[in-house]
């Protein structure tokens, strides 16, 4: 059995979600509930996932691992290099920009600095969603016809928006389609229901 150290409603519910879908039994803790998490993650960060003695920690590896573990190809969703392509372009370029947003929560006074560089940012989002928009153009999920964890990403990322209401962040239809889609999958809804979460999209997205 896995452990999975998470927050509610985060990428660590991605991985949550990918483990429903390989039909893994899992232990959640929140790692708000765990004294001393650092010692466990140093970088204070979820997702964390405990596979008997090994503790994987950065979302990517983590998916990259179990893939590999239940004997997944990565060619299920067709050619390898877009995956990880896009696996990363959700980790490391997107995730990252609402990073932004969240640190101004903690670490910015409200004022004229702050609402300038809020909405800068929601103009930076807006593009990097346009980006994902035109991709599912052409396709039902980001890879083709099959659903992936980065489906999962896409969806709980759209949602993020609702933590600033005040900011207009353009998801695109078809990214609001694809949410939809996907936040009534049976694994995408028991994630949401087992961290006691619920997934929504911004009204003014």
């Amino acid at each position: 059995m896995y452990t999975l150290y998470t927050l509610s409603g985060s990428c660590s519910t991605a991985i949550h979600a990918l483990l429903n879908k390989l039909d893994q039994t899992v232990e959640i803790i929140h790692f708000s509930d765990v004294e001393n998490y650092h010692l466990l993650v140093p970088t204070r960060q979820v997702p964390a996932l405990q596979d008997g003695e090994k503790r994987l920690t950065e979302g990517g590896a983590i998916v990259l691992y179990l893939l590999k573990k239940h004997n997944i190809p990565i060619s299920t969703w067709g050619d390898e290099d877009e995956f990880h392509y896009w696996l990363l372009f959700c980790y490391a370029t997107l995730h990252p920009a609402y990073g932004k947003l969240f640190s101004g929560l903690k670490f910015m006074q409200d004022g004229e600095v702050k609402d300038k560089y809020y909405q800068a940012l929601a103009k930076q989002l807006s593009e990097l969603w346009k980006i994902v928009d035109t991709k599912l153009e052409s396709s039902d999920f980001i890879l083709g016809d099959k659903v992936s964890v980065i489906d999962y990403l896409v969806t709980i990322y759209a949602s993020w928006g609702n933590v600033f209401p005040e900011l207009e962040i353009k998801l695109g239809s078809n990214v609001k389609n694809l949410a939809q889609k996907v936040s009534n999958l049976p694994e995408f809804q028991q994630a949401y229901m087992k961290e006691g979460a619920e997934h929504s999209l911004p009204k003014n997205s």
